[in-house]
């Protein structure tokens, strides 16, 4: 149990997708206006790759594997996000009518969200099982709703702060990142 907590530490934390290759970079910006938008992504996120990342594995193992369709799998899965977006837009707005608003917000961000597919082709080689592709997606949502937050609330205290002109907005934001990426990168030695 312990090792599981450590792994999924590991793949949330040490090494965030977000900060690690930059993924998802875009839309951790435009999601930290507030922190309602924040949290609603980041669950969202979080959902989808609980989905995707499973999903993946059996589109890999049932159908591209076994076919020899290594040319398409990008499509495949491409295809594979935009059904499970859609397909959950759609149950929600018939299960839930009053959640239609949110969901509705969250939809176009979730169609551009680059860090489903990177999961998806990173996670491709490396895992070998549909429980521990669920773990991979799992823990990878959470790092990026922890790095969605921290994004958020860093930008909340750099608006009412003195910054100078030049570094204001973008540039303090992405330099702050880059600096947290180091300071995670630091705990890589802790996890054998």
């Amino acid at each position: 149990m312990i090792d599981l907590f450590l792994l999924l530490f590991n793949i949330a934390i040490i090494n965030n997708l977000a900060l690690t290759y930059l993924v998802g970079v875009d839309l951790q910006v435009a999601a930290s206006q507030r922190m309602n938008n924040a949290w609603l992504t980041g669950l969202a996120t979080i959902y989808c790759l609980c989905l995707c990342v499973p999903g993946s594995y059996l589109i890999n193992q049932l159908i591209i594997t076994p076919f020899q369709l290594q040319y398409i799998d990008l499509l495949l899965y491409v295809m594979m996000i935009l059904l499970v977006i859609l397909g959950s837009k759609n149950i929600v707005h018939r299960l839930f009518p009053l959640l239609i608003e949110r969901v509705d917000s969250v939809t176009p961000v979730l169609l551009v969200n680059s860090i489903l597919l990177a999961v998806i082709l990173l996670q491709e080689s490396q895992i070998n099982s549909f429980f521990s592709s669920f773990l991979f997606g799992l823990a990878t949502g959470l790092g990026f709703l922890f790095l969605l937050l921290v994004v958020t609330c860093l930008r909340e205290r750099v608006d009412n702060n003195n910054v100078p002109e030049p570094f204001r907005g973008i540039p303090i934001l992405l330099i702050s990142m880059g600096m947290l990426s180091m300071g995670l990168m630091g705990l890589a030695g802790l996890y054998p």
